[in-house]
């Protein structure tokens, strides 16, 4: 008999050490964000188009400094009755040359180099405008990378809590295995006295081959939720534990009516969007406003024609026979063609950010049911739970009452296991009540935003 008992609890021990020898760290629901925040590359692509943003800010902003441009290029070719040839070139403008009229056509070198500055300093506030929208772009991309880390918050909540549940479900199906080895053990040693008969060994062996069937089952069901959460922070799914008893951690209390979803990150990145699409329509009317600039440019250009219309085809001759040149002034530059696209363009915005504001309040409409559902949900979770409780307390008393029927022979082997079946209904029932408990607080969380609910509920 001695015998027998070490084997079976060596192997009620082997499904346990089996889970518990693969695991190398336990992490909180804390550690959990904190790593994967600290890794994830969602949030480094977010992140880098953040910086993008910014980076095109500073880029509107280079817009207001002085545009310098600086050309020069010697050339060789022909001419007629006009002292070089030039190709034309951004920066470049004209003077005039000697009009000495030349006899057949010659060629010669040429040289030509000038500086051209202009300055816009009155856009009369486009550029203001312009800074504004890339403001409200960055707002978007902050906006963006907030949603992006409650996002990855909120699934590994998820991922956390479906290991805990899958680890209570495992706890069950051990704990009736390990009711089973033991009833097995007594009656194994009651048949060999001879006070049971050998078809009570036959069927409550099979019945613990059932539950340890079950028992594979959910350590694979456990094992698919670890590797879930390992992947999230980065980790192998060998080296990511939890703490089981977080699970257990049920403190009912007044649900949050007085909370508001208004805080909520999608709802925020939303109103960013809005915000940006407003800017937007501003600048957009801006646009048809004219721009005075201070022009300036310096220019020396030399030929191989000297005044008397002697010609010099060297390379160097026009360094020699030369003429510089200056010219200042304040242009306006207006785009009349652009008047009426601009209203056109201007109602593409209206139309966007019309469009923005209905996607918002959809949004905010969808979350309010969600959470109004989950808050009434939460409620009835509550007394669920403490029935489940109460039931399972019962269920354990009257098992402990008729094994002891059952060991005195009182009882036959059919009703014990049926009582042993209600109470691995009530363990049952107890874990799915908790995992309701769970699930309604999860959604209320994730409707409102605040993933810092869950931390209070778990709080020991």
């Amino acid at each position: 008999m001695i015998s027998n008992k070490l084997v079976w609890a060596g192997i009620v021990c082997l499904f346990h050490t089996s889970y518990l020898s693969a695991q190398t760290s336990v992490y909180s629901l804390e550690e959990i964000w904190q790593k994967t925040l600290d890794q994830h590359p969602t949030l480094a692509s977010q992140q880098a188009l953040l910086e993008r943003q910014e980076h095109q800010k500073t880029l509107i902003r280079q817009q207001s400094y002085p545009e310098f441009n600086v050309q020069a290029q010697q050339s060789f070719g022909s001419y007629q009755n006009m002292p070089g040839s030039f190709f034309p070139l951004p920066g470049l403008y004209n003077n005039s040359g000697s009009v000495k009229a030349g006899g057949d056509e010659h060629s010669g070198s040429n040289v030509y180099a000038s500086a051209v500055l202009q300055w816009d300093f009155i856009q009369f506030g486009r550029l203001q405008k312009k800074l504004q929208v890339a403001d409200a772009a960055i707002a978007v991309g902050r906006a963006a990378l907030s949603q992006e880390q409650y996002k990855l918050q909120a699934a590994g909540t998820r991922y956390y809590f479906d290991v805990l549940h899958h680890s209570a479900r495992l706890s069950v199906l051990r704990s009736d295995a390990a009711r089973l080895a033991s009833l097995l053990d007594l009656i194994k040693s009651q048949a060999e006295a001879g006070l049971r008969p050998g078809a009570d060994t036959l069927l409550i062996k099979s019945a613990f081959l059932q539950a340890k069937n079950k028992i594979t089952d959910q350590q694979n069901g456990l094992q698919a939720s670890l590797l879930q959460l390992a992947s999230l922070v980065g980790e192998e799914g060998s080296a990511v534990a939890v703490d089981t008893s977080v699970y257990y951690r049920v403190h009912p209390g007044e649900a949050l009516r007085n909370s508001s979803i208004a805080r909520h990150p999608y709802l925020q990145y939303l109103d960013a969007a809005i915000d940006h699409s407003k800017a937007e329509v501003e600048a957009i009317s801006k646009e048809p406003y004219p721009s005075v600039g201070l022009l300036a440019g310096a220019g020396i250009k030399g030929s191989g024609i000297d005044p008397s219309g002697t010609v010099d085809k060297s390379f160097a001759a026009p360094w020699s026979n030369n003429s510089g040149s200056y010219l200042v002034g304040v242009g306006v530059t207006w785009k009349l063609s652009s008047l009426y696209q601009n209203k056109t363009k201007k109602r593409m915005a209206e139309r966007q950010v019309a469009s923005a504001r209905a996607g918002r309040e959809a949004a905010r409409l969808q979350l309010q049911a969600v959470y109004t559902s989950a808050l009434a949900a939460y409620k009835e979770q509550v007394t669920k739970v403490r029935d489940a409780r109460l039931a399972l307390e019962a269920a354990q008393a009257a098992y402990e009452l008729y094994s002891v029927r059952y060991e005195s022979g009182l009882i036959d082997l059919i009703e014990l296991l049926q009582l042993q079946k209600d109470l691995q209904g009530a363990e049952s029932n107890f874990v799915a009540a908790i995992h309701s408990y769970w699930s309604e607080l999860l959604v209320q969380s994730e409707a409102l935003g605040q993933p810092s609910i869950i931390l209070t509920a778990i709080q020991p």
